[in-house]
């Protein structure tokens, strides 16, 4: 089916393996890199967290003002979920896709100039929708072109190809400020751009969409909350290292921005290794595998909270990050193979709006943690919740092995 609403008259753009071999491989390329523009929302202000609420000191609490300023995009990111996923189930993909890349090109580099607190967090906000946009088009484009093992293989592939950049842009950023200063990661959102004229090669023609149905689309997207509270909830704690390892670090007498930025990168960079894992690692264990995602972030907090020295935090921010190289994948697997065609784009969008409402949450609970046992005392207790959390689950899986469940 072509997009849909569509008056469109040229050809439409079939599935990607009917299409010539550079223009298929344009397109999986574009796909694979698709979420490094939106991880950019946080890591080109994650590394200079302190450093912004150095800035913008004034009244109130300074770090959770500058945590807010941070989570504001991922309220952007789960309006855009909301609108983008009802804009593309009405045949706007590729409209949605190029004016979103642009916006967020644009707004990105607004941070270059803008020195009011609250005009900022409005920009950020902007910046989160426009990113959260291009991102539910380009899931979507990547549900309707592929299908099958070879979806599944994308989806593990994307997530690696995304921890990679942030990883990089992470890096990038925290060598930037300590030179520079705070604004100058902002200079990273020239990327989308690029991206842009790629995605006008790539997708010059309307996308077909695949109507194939298989056994497991057989939930409505009510019947789907399980997954988006999931996805909400192991998102809030999938932001740790990078929303509050950087004032745990501090209160360690750790204040670098080159040393802040290395943590969350090295936890991306694991979720790099795992999520390539992930095709393998789910076809053995299934639901299993959010048992395995959640009891490693659960340790991995644990013994972050406990470590006394820097090379220990890094440790266990490897095991934390074994963990999360799978969360993003499970929860998108599992949603895909549960709905039909008609329901991707706004199942994608319900599923980006729960993922970023786990990132502006975060802080929200974080901070009355903070405040009453300490950061290291808040890292223990949401450990401790999500080992429990996760044994939980296991005794539902032992319970259920023999029933077609949604998660």
């Amino acid at each position: 089916m072509a997009e849909a609403g569509t008056a469109e008259a040229e050809e439409p753009m079939g599935q990607a393996s009917e299409l010539p071999r550079w223009r298929r491989w344009l397109i999986i390329a574009f796909l694979l890199t698709g979420a490094v523009k939106t991880t950019m929302v946080f890591t080109t202000v994650v590394p200079v967290l302190p450093l912004i609420s150095d800035h913008f000191s004034g009244s109130g609490d300074d770090v959770l003002n500058a945590q807010i300023l941070v989570t504001i995009g991922p309220v952007g990111i789960a309006v855009s979920g909301i609108i983008a996923g009802w804009i593309v189930s009405q045949g706007r993909l590729r409209l949605t896709l190029f004016l979103s890349l642009g916006m967020c090109c644009l707004t990105g580099l607004a941070q270059l100039v803008i020195d009011n607190f609250y005009l900022l967090l409005l920009n950020r906000f902007f910046l989160g929708l426009a990113a959260g946009s291009s991102d539910v088009a380009i899931t979507s484009i990547m549900a309707a072109q592929f299908s099958g093992k070879m979806r599944s293989r994308l989806i593990g592939f994307r997530q690696a190809i995304g921890s990679a950049g942030t990883v990089g842009t992470m890096l990038l950023a925290g060598w930037l400020a300590d030179h520079f200063g705070w604004r100058a990661p902002s200079w990273m959102f020239l990327f989308p751009l690029t991206t842009l004229f790629i995605a006008m090669i790539a997708f010059d023609r309307p996308i077909e969409v695949i109507k194939r149905a298989v056994a497991t689309e057989r939930f409505s997207l009510l019947q789907l909350w399980p997954i988006f509270l999931f996805v909400m909830i192991m998102t809030a704690a999938h932001t740790m290292p990078s929303f509050q390892i950087p004032f745990l670090l501090r209160e360690n007498g750790i204040t670098s921005a080159v040393l802040i930025s290395r943590v969350p990168a090295l936890s991306a960079f694991i979720s790099i290794l795992t999520a390539m894992a992930f095709g393998f690692v789910y076809n053995v264990t299934g639901r299993g595998t959010l048992v395995i995602s959640a009891t490693a972030m659960g340790i991995g907090f644990i013994g972050i909270s406990m470590a006394t020295t820097y090379e220990m935090i890094l440790f266990w921010i490897v095991i934390e990050g074994i963990g999360a190289g799978l969360t993003t994948p499970f929860f998108l697997a599992r949603l895909l193979d549960r709905v039909n065609a008609e329901q991707r784009s706004t199942a994608i969008g319900f599923k980006m709006t729960a993922m970023f409402l786990g990132h502006f949450i975060n802080p929200l609970v974080v901070a009355p943690l903070r405040h009453n046992f300490g950061i290291h005392g808040a890292f223990s207790i949401i450990g401790g919740v999500m080992v429990i959390g996760a044994s939980l689950f296991l005794v539902r899986i032992i319970l259920t092995r023999h029933k077609e469940t949604i998660l």
